[in-house]
């Protein structure tokens, strides 16, 4: 049985004008700049259609829709200078170069940095799934400055999370947060933690959730009391999905941190963050805290918390054959309920301290 997975992810529709039924890779602002042989930043005046047809992908035809966009551009990050009108034929869907399909584009009236890709043909989408991102004008100040150097990558970077301090909408603004790769984007971290003190983002649950988030996973525990209060404080009202993302942060912490809280959160109101903290005890490089923890959910009232539980104590214990396949309450289903309590048993009889006369 392949491993019961939980992708906890938020998939930003970067105006393309409409939304796709798969997910979309996530996001590299290095691979991007890597990529992109014109970096231009500027606000997309106008795009209009320009015709349609149709296109085929292996083997499978799309409907093809053609736009011209005109950019307003303000300064070119990469590559040679533009005109300050700039015209930007294109066609969507696109493939990029590991044949993935995606329909990237541009929105009126926004401001962006755009990634270009240099062709016999002209310029195209650098990613036909990231054609932009979202980009502010102005700087935040000094106290905003990441360290350019003579890299386009910092400089994106900046110019994405200036959209914090910017007069742009909340939309806006969970778009910058959303782009940011836990893994590469590190230098963000000093921005970040000035931003919390921002009026839009105390006052908004998505953007707040996310930046502790992204500290979190980058080992920053002076916002670890702000992660228990999303995650406990009833006073919070934050979303089971938000509460979700905040628990997967937590769990790439020290187990001695991550599994407390982890096994606090298996008493959650919502269910989507018990079965979070559920399969993210696996993964917490302490097997025997983990283990008691999963224990003690094996009765949750809801069966996805039950079979996430027991998708965790069949890989922590390589017992395989003893996780569900499915929520159905079968045979099988009773069978690997009874086995694990029966564990749960044993356990605290071999855990137990010997009692003397």
């Amino acid at each position: 049985m392949s491993c019961f997975q939980i992708i906890l992810a938020i998939f930003v529709l970067l105006e393309t004008g409409s939304a796709w039924a798969h997910p979309v890779p996530t996001v590299s602002i290095k691979n991007l700049v890597e990529s992109a042989d014109l970096i231009i930043v500027g606000r997309v005046e106008r795009v209009q259609q320009t015709g349609a047809g149709e296109v085929t992908f292996h083997g499978h035809a799309y409907t093809r829709l053609d736009f011209r966009a005109e950019i307003i551009v303000d300064r070119t990050i990469k590559g040679n200078p533009v005109p300050s009108k700039f015209i930007l034929s294109y066609s969507t869907p696109a493939m990029d170069h590991l044949g993935n399909v995606g329909e990237g584009g541009l929105g009126v009236d926004t401001y962006r940095v755009v990634f270009l890709k240099n062709t016999p043909t002209g310029y195209v989408f650098a990613s036909p799934f990231y054609a932009s991102l979202p980009a502010s004008a102005a700087s935040c100040g000094p106290r905003w400055a990441i360290d350019l150097g003579q890299d386009a990558y910092p400089e994106v970077l900046q110019t994405v999370l200036d959209v914090l301090c910017s007069s742009s909408g909340v939309e806006e603004k969970r778009l910058a947060v959303g782009v940011l790769n836990g893994r590469e984007d590190s230098s963000a971290a000093p921005l970040l933690k000035e931003a919390m003190d921002l009026p839009d983002v105390k006052a908004d649950t998505v953007l707040r959730t996310s930046i502790i988030s992204d500290l979190l996973r980058w080992k920053d525990l002076t916002v670890l009391a702000l992660a228990e209060d999303e995650l406990f404080l009833r006073s919070r009202h934050t979303e089971g999905y938000l509460k979700s993302n905040l628990l997967l942060a937590v769990s790439s912490l020290d187990p001695q941190i991550s599994i407390p809280l982890l096994r606090r959160a298996l008493r959650l109101p919502e269910t989507d963050a018990r079965v979070t903290a559920a399969r993210f005890l696996e993964y917490t490089h302490s097997d025997t805290t983990a283990l008691d923890a999963l224990v003690s959910a094996l009765d949750d009232p809801d069966r996805e918390v039950q079979f996430a539980v027991m998708q965790s104590l069949g890989n922590l214990t390589k017992q395989h054959q003893w996780r569900p396949q499915t929520t159905e309450t079968d045979a099988a289903w009773s069978a690997c309920v009874q086995h694990w309590h029966e564990f749960k048993e044993q356990r605290h009889r071999t855990l137990a301290p010997s009692s003397t006369n």
